[in-house]
């Protein structure tokens, strides 16, 4: 059997991500920020805490399970390792020197884990990266980086793309002392000539 017999076709179903205690309300406006739309899911799931959804702003919500994110809070014991290594991190020792040099990593994009949004124009993330950088809530502000990274030709795939990294604390999939990645994209087909 080969790989293409296995499936008819691959869709994205969701990504979780989690943010720390209290914070809810700080990453709806971050998802905001990006052009996100969110809506309350925790009926949906007949869950015993807060799912958010968070959609593309243009995107259908009608359909909760498929090309969505899912935002809750950190539970316990995870918030417990958070706050562990949060203080380690912010120490002098070995976790925090490896954290630092991290950062610097983390200042060339391809080579860190990162989830990607979509914009459909050019212009459509230019200003999402234009509010991210000069219009974010007073709460938000040292807490999301942008780093952009410019158009790039892709000539096999017939499209230009353009992107922008942004680093975040406020959302995570995954240790929250490292923060979250996200890939700012948009694509265009490359001018024929």
């Amino acid at each position: 059997m080969t790989s293409s017999d296995k499936f008819d076709d691959f869709f994205i179903s969701h990504v979780e991500l989690m943010h720390r205690p209290g914070e809810l309300d700080l990453a709806i406006k971050f998802f905001e920020a990006l052009g996100c739309v969110t809506e309350d899911l925790t009926e949906d799931f007949n869950a015993p805490w807060t799912i958010t959804g968070i959609f593309s702003g243009k995107g259908d919500r009608s359909d909760v399970l498929n090309n969505v994110l899912y935002l809750s809070e950190l539970r316990e014991p995870d918030a417990q390792l958070d706050r562990h290594l949060s203080a380690l991190a912010a120490g002098e020792g070995e976790l925090g020197e490896a954290l630092r040099a991290y950062d610097q990593i983390r200042r060339r994009p391809g080579d860190v884990t990162h989830f990607g949004l979509r914009y459909e124009t050019f212009e459509e993330l230019a200003e999402v990266t234009d509010r991210l950088t000069n219009e974010l809530p007073e709460e938000l502000k040292g807490r999301v980086t942008v780093i952009p990274t410019g158009p790039l030709p892709l000539p096999r795939t017939g499209r230009e793309v353009n992107q922008a990294f942004v680093h975040t604390d406020v959302i995570g999939g995954g240790l929250y002392p490292f923060g979250q990645l996200i890939e700012l994209q948009g694509q265009r087909p490359l001018p024929q000539g």
